[in-house]
């Protein structure tokens, strides 16, 4: 009898740790953070084009269930804290049905992340290294934006890292209609990588910092109050909203998902070689990326998935050259073709005047007690990184009483408009398209001709600065640092000098049909809108403010003025 009556209570004990975990596994399916997982994956912008065709995939995603691996909760447990990673990697009940959920129920869904994984992984990891971050974070998207650039949440948070519209603001994104940096791999994750580091620097616990990704760190504050002060994330679980709840434990799911997602038979979707072989080429605005595609004959749909951040289809004018993601084996055909792909027919000839011509608005913003770079950003509609640059901040801390310099663009009137003729140009540049429209004015000789010529800038490498640092700190690419050096692989030394192109400058001389003065090896350099001595000191290796009023006296009688054409010694 006492045997009967023990089986029996055995049986019950199973039936309900069974039920328990199904109930739990059915509530997980349903939970808001999977289901906004499975709406990004389903509306992707990625074409299947792109990735191994569906049914090389469905032998993965179908294989059969009694074949794949199953773990006890001890064996679950070790294999977690078996996966490398500073983020503790805490095994729950939960946890273990979301691990279910991604390995055996949405295989579809890994197969593609395993494939943009392939191609943003790499991005990822550098810019965590970069700041000391746990490399683990790169799983962070996973769960954000199922690994997709053009997800849009419902409360409108977009990209890889669903960064909102005034955080992404607030990390120096450039946010506008042409442009949308948050959909951008590289910046936003540069963003996201800062967001995560002033998080921790509050928090000193990652569990709390991913709970403040999501809800922000004022939900977490009032969950550290409520629980009576405990910083731990399972303490204060009951009082975060209720998304936030899960979002630690789907994050450690998916961590150990695509960490040991061959053990489970899944594969990836495998991206084409295109999608991740790609580097960067400075390009003027406007210019349609339909133009360039047909032009160098890629895929539209191609160039559009390379470059997100292009909200409407075109390349937009900026200062230095917009940086335009290109497979490297159509590099060749865009450099034989560039004359044709800068002169756009798709474009309005009156739009592209509009935007060489913009002006420079100069105002200036007293700073007040409690005030941030992040707000006067905010209330400009800039970045605080071109504060920064205006101001020559080497940090992001400000005094009350300091005195900041805002530059705003404004278009002029239509009649104070160069002409199409004056402004259009083949072989344009960024900063020549500046010059063209100062170069109408009466102050440049008639007969000079215009020359291109490289810009070049002295880099001293310093203990613990890496090549992908430095491309990033000159706004270039490592592989472009490389060929200017004629490095042979990424290895830099401690007091290396490197040689870095930082743009191109236009230079007005004499037209060969005049005698050209052999004796003046110097460059003529015509002021464009914005421009100051020290600005302009800072495009020149060893000039000085002393020097340019030397070798150009008239600059001592007066400023400077757009058109002025300034002799500067080689």
């Amino acid at each position: 009898m006492k045997k009967l009556i023990f089986s029996c209570w055995a049986l019950f004990c199973s039936f309900s740790v069974a039920f328990s975990q199904d109930f739990v596994t059915e509530r997980c399916e349903l939970d808001p953070v999977m289901k906004d997982i499975d709406s990004m994956y389903y509306v992707t912008f990625t074409k299947d084009k792109f990735y191994l065709p569906q049914w090389e995939l469905e032998q993965y995603i179908n294989f059969p269930q009694d074949q794949l691996p199953r773990y006890t909760d001890n064996e679950m447990f070790l294999r977690l804290q078996e996966i490398p990673a500073v983020i503790p990697m805490t095994y729950t009940r939960e946890v273990k049905s979301f691990i279910d959920l991604f390995v055996y129920k949405r295989r579809a869904l890994m197969t593609r992340m395993l494939a943009n994984a392939q191609i943003y992984f790499p991005l990822f990891e550098e810019a965590l290294d970069k700041k000391g971050l746990p490399l683990e974070l790169k799983y962070l998207p996973i769960i954000e934006s199922a690994m997709n650039p053009h997800a849009v949440s419902r409360a409108g948070a977009t990209g890889l890292w669903q960064l909102m519209f005034g955080t992404g603001k607030m990390l120096g994104l450039e946010i506008n209609s042409f442009v949308d940096e948050r959909r951008d791999p590289k910046r936003s994750t540069e963003a996201a990588v800062n967001y995560l580091k002033q998080m921790y620097d509050i928090y000193g616990d990652w569990h709390l910092v991913l709970a403040a990704y999501n809800s922000g760190p004022g939900n977490v504050n009032k969950a550290i109050a409520r629980s009576g002060g405990s910083r731990n994330f399972w303490t204060i679980m009951p009082y975060l909203p209720a998304e936030t709840r899960s979002y630690v434990p789907i994050y450690i799911a998916a961590t150990y998902a695509m960490f040991y997602a061959n053990d489970y038979s899944l594969k990836s979707a495998e991206p084409k070689r295109e999608l991740y072989a790609v580097d960067t080429i400075k390009m003027p605005g406007k210019i349609s990326l339909a133009h360039i595609a047909k032009t160098i004959e890629i895929p539209l749909d191609e160039l559009q998935f390379l470059n997100p951040s292009l909200r409407a289809g075109v390349v937009p004018f900026t200062q230095n050259g917009f940086p335009l993601n290109l497979p490297v084996n159509y590099f060749s055909t865009f450099e034989a073709r560039r004359n044709e792909i800068l002169n756009d027919p798709l474009m309005a000839q009156q739009d592209v005047v509009m935007a060489i011509t913009a002006t420079p608005k100069i105002i200036f913003e007293i700073v007040k007690k409690g005030w941030s770079l992040q707000r006067i950003a905010a209330k400009y509609a800039c970045s605080v990184a071109e504060l920064k640059k205006w101001n020559g901040l080497r940090s992001d801390h400000i005094h009350p009483g300091a005195k900041l310099k805002i530059i705003q663009q404004v278009a002029p009137s239509s009649a104070e408009q160069t002409t199409p003729q004056t402004a259009t140009a083949s072989n344009s540049t960024p900063e020549a398209d500046s010059l063209i429209a100062s170069a109408s004015t009466e102050n440049i000789p008639a007969k000079t001709e215009k020359k291109y010529e490289p810009v070049y800038s002295t880099h001293t490498v310093k203990s613990g600065e890496v090549l992908g640092k430095i491309a990033d700190r000159y706004n270039t690419t490592t592989s472009e640092i490389m060929r200017q050096n004629k490095l042979h692989s990424s290895r830099i030394n401690v007091g290396q000098k490197l040689k870095i192109k930082t743009g191109e400058k236009v230079v007005y001389v004499q037209a060969p049909s005049k005698t050209i003065n052999k004796d003046c090896n110097c460059i003529e350099y015509v002021v464009q809108p914005g421009d100051t001595l020290w600005s302009i000191t800072q495009k020149y290796d060893g000039l000085t403010v002393q020097k340019l009023k030397s070798e150009n006296e008239f600059i001592q009688q007066r400023p400077i003025k757009v058109g002025d054409v300034l002799k500067i010694a080689l």
